[in-house]
């Protein structure tokens, strides 16, 4: 018996140590799985408002048409100088060169849990700022509304203008319902 004790020893060290390697170097397959699905999902919020936009331009529906030429034709005018459009075409662009690099990075062979864990914050603030942007812009671009013209100051005073009156409105019906 004495002599099985220090072949005995050495072997448990080796599987001892292997199950060790094993557990540390062992990349966590479900949990990558999770987030790259995750990823998939914020990339498709991404997706989405982009579809909204490229919808809003070129869709032939009557009330797109109607949307973007009486009631927000400053959307589509890239080079509008309102804050709010500009951050979204800003966002925009942004967003589309993202999309065209994330699957590349998502699907990179030798990607970290926690690369894609930080590929994952990334998407879904990415994902909400352009949703944000999206939603002001639509607001802005409304404000400007249909006598909006390629003409800096003049849209400056129409924004200025429809928010002095919104404002009034809501102080109208806030007197109202005190």
């Amino acid at each position: 018996m004495a002599t099985l004790k220090i072949p005995g020893l050495f072997i448990a060290a080796l599987l001892i140590a292997a199950a060790l390697l094993m557990l540390y170097t062992r990349p966590d397959a479900s949990e990558q799985a999770a987030l790259r699905g995750s990823i998939r999902l914020s990339a498709e919020d991404i997706e989405d408002v982009i579809a909204e936009y490229e919808d809003f331009q070129s869709s032939e529906a009557a009330e797109k048409i109607a949307d973007r030429t009486l009631y927000r034709p400053a959307l589509l005018d890239l080079d509008c100088s309102d804050p709010s459009i500009e951050a979204f075409h800003y966002e925009l662009s942004g967003a589309r060169r993202f999309l065209r690099r994330l699957n590349l990075r998502v699907n990179a062979e030798e990607v970290s849990t926690n690369e894609l864990d930080s590929l994952l914050k990334v998407t879904d603030g990415r994902a909400r700022e352009l949703k944000e942007t999206w939603l002001s812009a639509r607001r802005a671009a409304f404000a400007l509304g249909p006598k909006y013209e390629k003409n800096e100051v003049e849209n400056r005073t129409l924004r200025r203008q429809a928010l002095e009156e919104q404002a009034f409105e809501d102080e109208q019906r806030e007197g109202h319902s005190a």
